[in-house]
């Protein structure tokens, strides 16, 4: 049956751990995509601002435009009065070959009538800068974008372009209509290409490390919930033992019981005693698991002023219960000052740490209570000279239902809840409880209480 248990929890902890894997996995390719995309949006569109506020800028100044374009060019000029004529032949009488206008090593310009014809190059021309396959497209007025035009030796050109209608002033008259600027970005583009291809590369190597960080952080996440789960185990198994003992001896006792109908009380005291001392431990273990689960909870702490007094009458009450078990006990309270602290929760810690000293002692021991005041500190010190912890069992005293000497607090009605409330009471107040040897022999605990 353990086996299957155990088979059926490996199985869900492992599509747990898978689960984990995934969230964290899935978030991190989100982060990467997202980034990869902002900083590859953010380049592309920053790597020509210069070039598109150039522009910009040419588009101002159209009559400048008009006037480099056709610099060079013998077929058509603008008159004074703003008229467009064709030139003569050059001196050898051959007819010039008009040019699409290069005015700088990477700036071009062409000039459109209204119908959208080239008005500075040759509509046939097949060898110009920039192919006859380019046509005028009235819906990319205004709009800069990027083309990439081929040459009439076979090679690519990618150039940022914008269209835009030419206004002159009223003494030009021409029948320019529109003009449109090409600006080579081919080292640009080349520059951005190289960027994007180590971005992408980082960003990819960083997505598969972000695999392996995936397997860690799921695992790692997973160690708190194994440890939970594992004491959440531990203490079912441990209540269940504690409560299947005593209900196994009430079930005898009382077997016992039917075996003789006609017995009488007195006959039957030993078993009706025994039965009652049984159900009392499970009703302390129950109150004891109750009060764990409600400071799981969480502690809601009441601070009050205190005295010595405060602890005087305490101390009172436990120097009648160890003379009661054949124990010595001394107190000691050195504090002047009232002391803020929760009364009934200090209180109860330290009746268990009392409880405690008298089961791990025996009959003669000394027990000892020292309460200091420190600074802002307050140091409560209880002492024994029973029979000591060792110090493997000193990193396990605070879990539940952990006992260093089973078979004794089992005979005392221990059932190791107790120091593990007493931490969670200290924890809450924000405080610290530590153990220790008391030299020569037996423990001492030792709280610290910022009041």
């Amino acid at each position: 049956m353990k086996k299957i248990i155990k088979k059926i929890a490996s199985r869900h902890l492992f599509r747990f751990d898978v689960k984990h894997f995934l969230h964290f996995f899935v978030v991190f390719t989100l982060i990467f995509v997202a980034l990869s995309a902002i900083i590859l949006q953010t380049m592309t569109s920053g790597i020509y601002k210069s070039t598109d506020e150039n522009i910009e800028r040419l588009a101002k100044n159209p009559l400048m435009l008009t006037s480099l374009a056709l610099q060079g060019n013998n077929n058509t000029t603008i008159l004074a009065n703003g008229k467009t004529e064709a030139q003569g032949n050059d001196s050898g009488g051959a007819a010039r070959i008009p040019q699409l206008s290069v005015f700088s090593p990477n700036q071009t310009v062409i000039l459109y009538d209204k119908k959208g014809n080239i008005l500075n190059a040759d509509i046939d021309l097949e060898t110009a800068t920039v192919a006859n396959n380019l046509k005028f497209n009235q819906s990319n007025l205004g709009k800069i974008g990027t083309v990439t035009i081929k040459t009439a030796t076979g090679d690519a050109l990618l150039y940022r372009t914008k269209t835009f209608k030419a206004s002159f002033d009223k003494s030009v008259t021409t029948n320019i209509a529109y003009i449109q600027v090409f600006i080579n970005v081919d080292q640009l583009s080349d520059s951005l290409e190289r960027s994007q291809f180590i971005i992408l590369t980082t960003m990819v190597s960083f997505w598969l490390i972000s695999l392996v960080a995936s397997i860690y952080l799921s695992r790692w996440s997973l160690k708190p919930v194994l440890a939970a789960y594992e004491k959440e185990k531990n203490f079912v198994e441990n209540a269940s033992h504690e409560l299947r003992t005593p209900l196994t001896i009430l079930q005898n006792r009382l077997e016992l019981l039917f075996q003789k109908p006609t017995a009488t009380i007195i006959d039957e005291s030993e078993n009706i005693s025994q039965s009652l001392a049984e159900v009392r431990n499970m009703r302390m273990l129950t109150s004891n698991l109750l009060n764990l689960a409600k400071r799981d909870g969480g502690l809601k702490v009441e601070l009050t002023k205190v005295n010595q007094t405060y602890f005087e009458k305490i101390f009172e009450n436990y120097k009648l219960l160890a003379e009661n078990s054949n124990r010595a006990f001394t107190s000691t309270v050195n504090f002047k000052d009232q002391v803020r602290l929760d009364e009934s929760l200090i209180k109860q810690v330290l009746t268990i740490l009392f409880d405690n000293a008298v089961k791990y002692s025996d009959d003669g021991s000394q027990i000892a209570i020292q309460v200091e005041k420190t600074g802002q500190n307050l140091i409560i010190t209880t002492s024994d000279n029973g029979f000591g912890i060792s110090d493997a069992d000193k990193k396990k005293i605070f879990d539940r239902f952990y006992r260093v000497d089973k078979a004794r607090t089992r005979q005392k009605g221990g059932f190791g809840l107790g120091l593990a409330l007493a931490k969670q009471i200290i924890d809450a107040c924000g405080g610290r409880i530590d153990v220790q040897d008391n030299q020569p022999q037996g423990t001492k605990f030792i709280i610290k209480l910022r009041v």
